[in-house]
């Protein structure tokens, strides 16, 4: 397999930069550019030891740091070396063209990480975990993509894989003594297909948390004008983001923020007073605040303390689909008293905002479910478990009514899917869009 060579840190200035080597002639090449004191050639370099030394790349000389990761025992599973030179752009650039000319390819998106699943050294579901850690813009998702990547989850699927596999070895054993075998192995499958479907549906039922976890939740705060929504905004996230003020309609069009709470991202979204305006703009304005609201996951229908919803406000509310969470926050609680339902909040003063934030934490991420255990973040991963699970209930129905060759067809179909999780039966196809999603260098 020829040797590849890129750059793994962002391009530009900086202290240091990382320019990466994988395949069997990585030692030969680094050994022809990289020269150090200690050692008579790099070539007798000791595996996981950092070198100083002075590269020269024929344009000019530097002295950098190198070290050298020995196959199987690195992160491709091939003979690797990093060299950690000064950051300049052009510096950089130059030592990658000498890796090129002394015989490495340049490396396709993924690369490294593409030949670590291809040599054994991580599941399919890992590298998701990796790509998803470098995306992560909360704790949760950090953490959840930590699992991920240290193969928590294809430990868990190969497990159930395993499981399948054996239930099959024996419907398939009992094909040929049918009088003998046939009774108990239909039993034994029936059992452990309750088995699998129960471990599935439990690792199905944390997709939608793992969702949220991975995405963030998308909040739109939205209500007539001057009841405090840009004030709302910048209390959620301690600062003047948006202009408050007391004219109606300052707000024209939607301002994003974001704020982390408990480890989950929220995107806030301020949107346009709702109102019947002559103004073309603001009509537009309004028009956009109610098309957002309907695609965010929660709507904040801000409102102010003693002031009763009119028709208009309430027929907004009811247009909401079932998909769309709806609070009421009753904003200026401590200008006036309110006994109706809702979160009650001062946005000037700083009050109830924490209750706010952890009644929409609390609407999405179920307290039953262990954020710190095995959560499925990844849609195709949920994809497969349905499927597998669609398939392991098909198989549980037939066993009583239909011959044992039907219910091995859906039982080889849910060992199929699972298996595209870890990566023991994904297609080319997959493989190669999964990695073409990773950054060059990784």
């Amino acid at each position: 397999m020829k040797t590849i060579a890129t750059i793994s840190t962002p391009v530009g200035r900086g202290a240091i930069a990382i320019i990466r080597m994988s395949g069997d002639k990585a030692l030969e090449i680094a050994s022809s550019i990289f020269t150090c004191k200690k050692l008579a050639s790099f070539k007798d370099a000791q595996p996981n030891y950092m070198y100083y030394g002075s590269i020269d790349v024929g344009v000019f000389k530097d002295n950098i740091l190198a070290v050298y990761f020995k196959a199987p025992h690195s992160y491709t599973g091939e003979d690797i070396v990093e060299f950690q030179c000064h950051g300049g752009m052009r510096l950089i650039d130059e030592v990658l063209k000498a890796c090129l000319r002394q015989g490495c390819e340049i490396a396709d998106k993924g690369e490294f990480t593409k030949r670590a699943f291809l040599n054994g050294k991580i599941a399919l579901s890992d590298a998701e975990g990796i790509i998803d850690m470098i995306n992560s813009e909360s704790v949760a998702s950090l953490n959840a993509s930590y699992r991920l990547s240290t193969g928590d989850i294809a430990k868990q699927i190969l497990a159930l894989q395993n499981t399948l596999l054996d239930c099959i070895s024996e419907l398939e054993a009992s094909l040929d003594y049918p009088e003998e075998m046939e009774e108990e192995a239909k039993s034994n499958a029936n059992k452990t297909t309750d088995d699998l479907i129960t471990h599935l549906e439990k690792l199905n039922s944390t997709a939608k948390v793992g969702g949220y976890i991975r995405q963030g939740i998308s909040v739109a705060i939205v209500g007539q004008a001057n009841v405090g929504k840009s004030s709302l905004l910048n209390a959620f996230i301690g600062k003047d983001r948006a202009i408050v003020t007391n004219i109606a309609g300052t707000t024209r069009d939607s301002l994003e923020e974001y704020v982390e709470v408990n480890g989950v991202m929220l995107k806030l979204i301020d949107t346009a007073g709702i109102r019947e305006t002559g103004d073309i703009v603001e009509a537009l304005g309004v028009e956009r605040s109610i098309q957002v609201a309907k695609g965010s996951d929660i709507v904040l229908f801000v409102t102010e303390a003693g002031r009763q919803l009119n028709e208009y406000e309430n027929n907004l509310i009811k247009s909401f689909d079932s998909n769309n969470k709806v609070l009421l926050v009753i904003n200026k609680c401590d200008t006036a008293q309110d006994n109706r339902k809702g979160i009650k909040i001062s946005a000037k003063n700083n009050v109830g905002i924490d209750q706010l934030k952890k009644q929409i934490i609390n609407t999405f991420i179920d307290s039953s479910v262990d954020t710190n255990g095995n959560i499925i973040t990844n849609e195709r991963h949920a994809q497969a478990i349905r499927q597998a699970i669609s398939s392991l209930k098909s198989a549980k129905l037939s066993y009583s009514s239909l011959p044992t060759e039907c219910s091995l067809i859906d039982l080889r179909e849910a060992y199929f899917t699972l298996g595209v999780i870890t990566g023991n039966t994904a297609s080319e196809d997959i493989i190669n869009t999964i990695f073409s999603k990773f950054c060059l260098g990784k």
